[in-house]
């Protein structure tokens, strides 16, 4: 027995080792979390005097998101609302990320990648889009249209 009373580890020092284990694992896991987060979104800044913009009739505004050399082409479906409030709806459709075009003779939003159809609102109507048309953030100070674009934005795909 005296053999194995020497191999054995002090109640104490397993808890000092659990605990640092404990640390150490939530500190993994918080640089694990941190990794996995979304990246904040892109301000995007557009000169376009909202004024002009007609209840119920969206507006195609186009914009360029520049990071260092790199540029990526976008717009925003803007629609003013009968409350005098502004929707700002990304351009790419939530099926395919395809690009999508109003249809005023038939007063819908329209991908012709799978023939989704979206109300103005940005509800779906018909086809496989799995949710509504996602919206950018938008503020307006004078002639200023301020986005919030996700910083994971892509130019949307064209018709296929």
């Amino acid at each position: 027995m005296g053999d194995l009373d020497e191999t054995l580890i002090p109640r104490r020092r397993v808890l000092l080792l659990l605990g640092a284990g404990v640390v150490a694992a939530g500190g993994g896991l918080g640089v694990l979390l941190e990794a996995c987060a979304p990246a904040a979104p892109i301000t995007v800044r557009v000169q376009f005097d909202t004024s002009t913009l007609v209840t119920g009739t969206p507006t195609e505004v186009p914009f360029t998101i520049t990071e260092g050399s790199a540029s990526v082409a976008g717009s925003t479906w803007l629609v003013k609302r009968a409350d005098g409030g502004l929707t700002a709806f990304d351009p790419r459709c939530t099926h395919e990320l395809c690009r999508y075009d109003w249809a005023a003779d038939a007063g819908r939003f329209k991908c012709r990648c799978h023939n989704g159809v979206f109300a103005l609102d940005g509800s779906v109507l018909t086809g496989p889009p799995p949710r509504p048309l996602d919206r950018f953030p938008a503020r307006v100070t004078g002639t200023v249209l301020e986005l919030d674009v996700p910083a994971s934005f892509a130019t949307p795909r064209e018709s296929i």
